[in-house]
């Protein structure tokens, strides 16, 4: 008797997380093996998805060849840069400047 309630609970849960995976691949336009699984996992409901969402083209995004030397560029600037960390009194404004009338104490 528990056995059939805990089968049930678990099945739903798990058709509805089939549904909501196929609904969200669909609208990015990916396709792959899981698509193909959460909509035969999700049947009946995702035939609907599949005729009422209109599926998109995901852009991709190729890494350009040239970005470790950027970043390596841009490392070797900042370690060559001064410190900042340079306060004189201690008595800043948050900004890293002495406010009006700190200077002497």
């Amino acid at each position: 008797m528990f056995g059939h309630v805990v089968n049930g609970i678990v099945g739903a849960l798990l058709w509805g997380l089939a549904n909501a995976v196929y609904y969200d691949l669909k609208r990015k336009g990916i396709r792959n093996f899981g698509r193909f699984a959460a909509f035969w996992v999700g049947n009946p409901t995702t035939w609907i998805t599949f005729f009422a969402v209109k599926e998109r083209r995901q852009p991709t995004f190729d890494r350009p060849e040239d970005e470790d030397t950027l970043l390596a560029e841009i490392r070797r600037d900042r370690a060559l840069r001064p410190s900042e960390t340079r306060r004189t009194s201690g008595a800043t404004d948050g900004r890293g400047e002495t406010p009006r009338g700190a200077i002497g104490r």
